[in-house]
């Protein structure tokens, strides 16, 4: 009997040991979901504090965007002014969600933009009354965003350089798996690569948007080389042959939306509109010392976009069914058409002006079309975005980085279009959505 007690004794004693070591491993890995969706929740804010800083508009058809490519001095001095921006305390939430603010005031932004543009610009298009404007065009006078983020290793693509050695680093031991989010097993591999694809067909659509913006002279663009003639248009897509993807594809968490970064070395850029120039080139404006020189302009050797990507509309609808809420418009790309006309359309510099003219007006058109699109039952995104100063930055910020295509000329007028993909649109209303509902 003796002998029986004692051995329930040694037995409990050794289950006892057992559960305090359990706990001990469940309080580590809880600490270890807090800082890794702590460190997703950082990096999408500064993300989309960047996303928003490059969205300001200067000028009726320029970005800070666009000023950044005039030289990597400039994008430097904005990649340091958005990392210096200081992030409020992290908010956990029960689905282990965690969120962190970030804001910056209007005043200082302006006062970096124009420090820079003293300091590094050369170009003729911005000057210091339009940095002075921004006040009045942004009409707010703080930008403010909030970063979401669930435990995951991966970080969010398109970041501002320097921006991990600013954010909650891994945790000690920790080691990455490649996992897929619960929301993507409802439309199967099939759904998951499709999007991936359409990410990656996208993003290539923006690297050549990016390399358009490249400065040649002071007062032409690599857009405007390839507007000079009809076979330099044709072949201009092929300066992203070759592309390669950075990583990989990055799948949120919370939506059906896939994004993917791809890049192309500098040089390669240089040979291929180089080979243009020298096949199809006619006019006197850009040389090929001009040409070279991009490379000091940019000071780096990849070019990088990132784009994003949906599964067709009928595995959204699957995805629907099994719980999670999405609208039909988010597999779409929304496009507008815009037209322009100048005095001087025979020559190239009216051509020129008739596409900027015909940009603006499909970038209005845009606006219209992205601003009507229902939320929910009879809420529309103007609705959303006339309520919250800090969504129509975010929303505005993401219709500046819209793609446009290649002008056609006709009867005195030029034709362009631009599009994008309405999942980046739904992103920033949805996160947004639940931020309100959390905090309401």
């Amino acid at each position: 009997m003796r002998n029986r007690c004692l051995g329930l004794m040694l037995g409990g004693v050794a289950v006892l040991g057992i559960i305090p070591t359990a706990w001990g491993q469940n309080l580590a890995s809880e600490a270890q979901n807090k800082l890794l969706a702590k460190r997703a929740a950082e990096a999408d804010c500064y993300r989309k504090l960047a996303e928003c800083v490059y969205g300001v508009k200067l000028t009726s058809d320029t970005y800070v965007r666009d000023f950044v490519t005039e030289s990597d001095q400039i994008r430097a001095g904005v990649d340091t002014f958005i990392k210096g921006i200081r992030l409020g305390p992290p908010r956990y939430f029960d689905d282990g969600v965690c969120e962190v603010d970030g804001e910056v005031t209007v005043a200082k932004l302006v006062t970096m933009i124009k420090e820079l543009h003293a300091a590094h610009y050369k170009g003729n298009v911005v000057k210091t009354t339009d940095i002075e404007q921004i006040k009045e065009t942004i009409k707010t006078d703080v930008i403010k965003a909030t970063g979401s983020g669930a435990p995951r290793p991966e970080l969010p693509p398109d970041l501002p350089p320097g921006i991990e050695d600013v954010i909650t680093p891994l945790p000690t031991g920790y080691a990455p798996t490649m996992s897929i989010p619960p929301i993507w097993k409802s439309v199967g591999p099939q759904g998951r690569l499709l999007a991936e694809r359409a990410a990656q067909m996208d993003a290539m659509r923006r690297l050549l948007e990016q390399i358009k913006g490249l400065r040649l002279t002071s007062n032409t663009l690599v857009r405007d080389f390839i507007t000079e003639s009809d076979e330099i248009r044709t072949q201009a897509e092929g300066i992203v042959v070759g592309a390669a993807q950075v990583g990989r594809p990055y799948l949120h968490q919370d939506e059906l939306i896939a994004e993917v970064t791809m890049e192309v070395p500098v040089e390669k850029v240089i040979t291929k509109i180089k080979e243009l120039h020298a096949e199809h080139y006619h006019g006197n404006t850009v040389t090929t010392t001009d040409i070279s020189n991009i490379k000091q302009t940019v000071q780096r050797e990849m070019i990088r976009a990132t784009g994003s990507g949906v599964p067709r509309p009928e595995m959204i609808t699957q995805a629907v069914s099994a719980g999670y809420a999405a609208p039909a418009w988010m597999a779409r790309t929304i496009d507008a058409s815009g037209q322009g006309t100048d005095p001087a359309m025979d020559t190239a510099q009216g051509k020129l002006k008739a596409a900027r003219a015909a940009t603006l007006d499909a970038m209005r058109k845009l606006a219209e079309q992205i601003y009507g699109l229902e939320i929910s039952a009879g809420t529309l995104v103007r609705d959303f975005v006339t309520q919250h100063d800090e969504i129509r930055v975010q929303v505005d910020a993401v219709l500046s980085g819209a793609v446009s295509g290649e002008p056609t000329f006709a009867n005195g007028t030029a034709t362009i279009t631009v599009s994008i993909p309405a999942a980046t649109v739904w992103t920033v209303v949805n996160q947004q959505t639940k931020i309100i509902q959390r905090r309401g």
